[in-house]
């Protein structure tokens, strides 16, 4: 724990920039996320692509944010907006890679030969949502889908995916970060 005479200038120098926690916070966060795809994938093959998907992924990614950010709050006593954002945007990013390393072990190593049915899935949402909005059905949609959902099922595909996460992930990284930033020790006053 910092003193209260230490200056900013000695407290910047003093921690690293990538705490060793994070990577860990990150990785565990990975592992429920894989985990949590996994035992759906056991339950039900047609439940990779449920409502729950999304919020899970959600709750596990802010879970692990806000970890990470109160352990340097407590440890450095002060966290800036940049340094919050930068790291729940790397502890989102590892959170987010268990999604992906689940779909390479499922469709690459576990179970390639599910990858036609995993697309026709893809396909049957997609067109039973085009039928839910009445929208016209366009001649190529389906191939489209098809096409798209594939390729995303490859290596190339994953990566592509990951890093396209950013865009949200850093949306997320922003709220939690302005709520949890912290102004260095000031002498006095209250500090929430």
């Amino acid at each position: 724990m910092l003193k209260h005479d230490t200056d900013v200038t000695e407290m910047l120098t003093m921690r690293p920039a990538i705490p060793g926690f994070l990577l860990g916070h990150g990785a565990a966060g990975a592992g429920l996320v894989l985990m949590g795809y996994l035992l759906a994938y056991l339950i039900r093959f047609e439940a990779l692509l449920g409502h729950w998907s999304t919020p899970y992924v959600l709750t596990v990614v802010v879970s692990v944010m806000v970890m990470v950010l109160l352990t340097v709050r407590k440890e450095e006593g002060m966290l800036s907006f940049g340094r919050a954002f930068g790291l729940s945007l790397l502890a989102g990013f590892l959170v987010r890679l268990g999604y992906n390393a689940f779909m390479l072990l499922l469709f690459h190593v576990i179970r390639p030969d599910l990858a036609d049915a995993y697309v026709g899935l893809v396909v049957q949402q997609a067109e039973e949502a085009m039928a839910a909005f009445n929208m016209i059905e366009w001649p190529d949609i389906a191939e489209m889908v098809e096409e798209s959902t594939r390729y995303s099922l490859t290596l190339t595909g994953q990566l592509g995916d990951a890093c396209a996460s950013l865009i949200w992930l850093a949306f997320v990284a922003a709220i939690v970060s302005l709520i949890l930033r912290r102004k260095p020790r000031d002498g006095g006053g209250f500090r929430g």
